[in-house]
Parts: structure tokens; sequence; C-alpha cells
């Protein structure tokens, strides 16, 4: 899958918002962390009754999405730029269904390495579930 010319990201199919997300958001981590960086968007969807793509485009949810993010610039044209990467998040994209949950149930992760949200360690209400490559997932209060 790619994205289609002439659409903005908004308006790709959902298997190619997801393909992006992880991109954006987890090109760097190894297959299973791929995964559980989908499986959060799962996780979040089935919880609020949403769709992958709607939670993956909620505002300011995951980051790589964000109008101000330099990796949002990279989405559309990371299957040509950089297309090893962008094929294993399209991979993980398409089996995501026929997984189980690395994470336990988390429906949110951070990188230690990069922030330290309010709601993750530290909060007494942030339950870690799992910490899987650079991530920490857990369920946020």
């Amino acid at each position: 899958m790619k994205p289609v010319p002439g659409l903005s990201i908004e308006n790709q199919p959902e298997d190619v918002v997801l393909a992006m997300c992880l991109y954006g958001e987890a090109r760097g981590e190894a297959t299973v962390g791929k995964l559980a960086v989908a499986w959060v968007i799962k996780n979040r969807a089935q919880q609020r009754g949403s769709t992958i793509k709607q939670e993956c485009l909620r505002p300011y949810q995951f980051s790589s999405f964000n109008d101000q993010d330099v990796n949002r610039g990279k989405l559309l044209t990371a299957y040509k730029t950089d297309p090893a990467n962008w094929a294993r998040c399209e991979c993980v994209a398409d089996i995501l269904m026929f997984t189980m949950d690395p994470t336990h149930g988390a429906d949110h992760y951070y990188a230690p390495a990069i922030v330290h949200p309010t709601w993750g360690e530290g909060n007494p209400n942030w339950i870690q579930t799992a910490e899987i490559g650079a991530h920490k997932f857990g369920k946020a209060p």
C-alpha cells in the first residue's frame, strides 16, 4: 500500500494512515516495537468506538501528524525516500489484526529519552504494562 497521489494525509485510506503513523512514530523500532504502537492505536479505537484512522488523526495524539512536527512532511513520501522502513511499517499494518497485543492493553506510550509526560511514570495513576524498545507502554489516567 502506498499513499494515493493527490490526496492529503487525512483523506488517505485507513491502512495507509496506519502505516504513516507507524513510520512517523516508530520507524526506528524493531518489528515488535512497531506492532506495539499499532496496538495502542487499536486499543484506543476499541475503547472509544472509533476507527484506527480516527485515532491516528485525533489532534495531538500522535505527534508525527501535528502540523509543526518535522515528521509530518515525510509521511506522504516515505515509501519513496525510505522504502525499507516504509515496507516494514506496511507489513506491521497488514498483520495487526492477526496478532496478539504485546502491550497488554496499553492505550498510551512514550519514549523516556525524548519526553516525560505528566500522565506517565511518576503519575500515581499510570499503569505500565510493557517496555518495548525505546518506549514505555501503559494505561494513562
